[in-house]
């Protein structure tokens, strides 16, 4: 299966899937980049390190969160989002450039202390080898954080077809939990932790009326947003979350 077309990530497409160009403070993707970006920034804070990129950068707004703090590198294969991103990131340096192909020689050259690939990995039909990718691009105990959709999540078990990660035609690379941590290892990565970050695609039950569904079911997941912790276990959410890290003093994968 071929990667999907770069001209299908164009303006219809964000707005398709996430139903903004724009970032609105305090709606859910505005919750969702300040998640991700204090998730990288306690990481780059523990490694001592200031050089993330982000592979599939998209809008820029992670690196924007986090630029003038860190060295922040972006690439995304979508001519529209790297505008996008050159434009809300300006101090970012940002590049149009298939992450599992041939890279800018900057980026190429590697050393980064975090890698970050949030929703990129199941739009890709050979993760693993974007994962070996990821790993050459790491400085000795650099770290990758990641996300995917959970297919082991109770929100895939409550919606069936309509779950949100069977409605993007380019999530070619649905995979069980056990998969992405087997493909995680053998890219020579160590695991350092999984979680999940809740239940949010709502409704799951129909019978039930929706706000009450936000209360039950929402509750630990805004709690978990709020504060940027890993708190809660990697099965009880709509996406899949990888924290690991590339040994010192290990060679290239083979």
């Amino acid at each position: 299966m071929d990667s999907p077309s770069p001209d299908k990530y164009g303006k219809d497409y964000y707005q398709r899937e996430f139903g903004l160009d724009e970032l609105e403070r305090f709606n859910m993707h505005w919750w969702s980049v300040r998640f991700y970006a204090k998730l990288a920034d306690r990481l780059l804070r523990r490694a001592g390190g200031g050089r993330m990129l982000e592979i599939g950068c998209a809008h820029g707004y992670t690196l924007a969160w986090l630029e003038g703090r860190y060295e922040t590198w972006g690439v995304d294969l979508s001519e529209y989002a790297i505008g996008r991103a050159a434009e809300n990131a300006p101090k970012s340096k940002v590049f149009c450039a298939d992450a599992t192909g041939d890279l800018p020689e900057e980026v190429a050259a590697g050393g980064f202390d975090l890698v970050l690939a949030k929703y990129v990995l199941e739009h890709l039909p050979d993760p693993q080898n974007a994962l070996k990718k990821i790993y050459s691009l790491l400085a000795p105990g650099g770290r990758i954080l990641y996300s995917v959709p959970n297919m082991d999540s109770p929100g895939r078990r409550f919606r069936g077809d309509e779950w949100y990660a069977f409605g993007d035609e380019t999530h070619v690379s649905l995979l069980e939990r056990t998969e992405w941590i087997d493909l995680t290892q053998r890219a020579g990565f160590r695991i350092e932790r999984t979680f999940s970050d809740g239940l949010w695609d709502m409704p799951y039950l129909k019978r039930i009326p929706t706000w009450l569904q936000y209360l039950i079911f929402c509750l630990p997941t805004m709690v978990t947003v709020f504060l940027a912790r890993p708190m809660l276990p990697a099965r009880w959410g709509e996406n899949l979350i990888v924290v690991a890290q590339r040994p010192h003093g290990h060679d290239e994968p083979a």
